[in-house]
């Protein structure tokens, strides 16, 4: 596996881009920043998951974990990405109206589980809403309503809309953590076909090489992610980027070369 020098050198560029972004999004307290700091919460807790499970060989798991982290990443960088009277409504559209949607969705759910299996269950009777919110929220939240607010939420057009809003093309490389990771989710045929090759078509020599690619792969995107959110929130405060933070993921950059001569090992 990848040297234990490689792993502190993650471990010590992450921390200081955690330490940079902390500080960072801690320079206002509106209900906007409240809301990134939550993102980051998440970000950084699903980052710490995956650490650990790239320290114990977990490699699938570790990249169906950077799916919510790239995802949510997507959502920082797309809320603050508007000038500052849409920020506001996107804070609202997020708390509120995505979240009268979604619970309309899981009152809607509940109801056909109870009717189709009889299941006394507490836990599914306290998701449906009582009939008078379901009748005012039905109304409010049509099918047409629903897609029409939740569009712009989707990965793909959150994407497009930083890209745009930013100038900030190189976020496209996104989609690929997102595409890995959801055929891992999905167990679908591309992803247990992968699997099933690493584990039944290779040498230990190539099994061994794809395991610190994959590794890298996976690192490497959580420190790309990271950096993103710096640049985002630095542009948001209206500053440059530190330079000593731009050297250490140089530095991170660099300590990759060394795991180049493996891709042709593993082919």
């Amino acid at each position: 596996m990848p040297t234990k020098e490689f792993r502190k050198t993650f471990k010590d560029t992450l921390d200081s881009l955690h330490m940079s972004i902390c500080e960072l999004t801690l320079k206002k307290n509106d209900e906007f920043y409240k809301l990134l700091r939550s993102y980051y919460s998440f970000i950084h807790s699903r980052t710490q998951t995956l650490f650990l499970l790239v320290q114990n060989d977990c490699l699938w798991d570790a990249d169906i974990i950077l799916r919510p982290i790239a995802e949510c990443t997507v959502k920082f960088a797309y809320v603050s990405s508007f000038d500052e009277t849409t920020r506001i409504e996107k804070v609202r559209e997020f708390w509120v109206d995505l979240a009268e949607i979604n619970r309309l969705k899981q009152s809607n759910q509940a109801k056909q589980i109870i009717e189709l299996t009889n299941i006394d269950s507490a836990f599914l009777t306290d998701i449906v809403l009582n009939e008078n919110d379901q009748i005012l929220l039905a109304e409010k939240w049509t099918k047409q309503m629903r897609q029409r607010k939740e569009q712009p939420w989707s990965y793909n057009e959150m994407i497009k809309t930083i890209s745009v809003n930013y100038d900030f093309r190189e976020i496209l490389g996104l989609a690929r953590n997102f595409t890995q990771s959801s055929h891992l989710i999905h167990a679908d045929e591309t992803a247990l076909g992968v699997i099933l090759d690493r584990e039944n078509n290779r040498t230990e020599a190539q099994k061994e090489a794809l395991m610190n690619l994959h590794e890298v792969r996976l690192l490497s995107d959580c420190i790309a992610l990271y950096f993103w959110l710096v640049k985002v929130s630095s542009r948001l405060s209206d500053i440059d980027v530190n330079p000593e933070l731009i050297k250490k993921i140089n530095n991170f950059e660099n300590s990759k070369l060394e795991f180049k001569s493996l891709e042709k090992l593993s082919e």
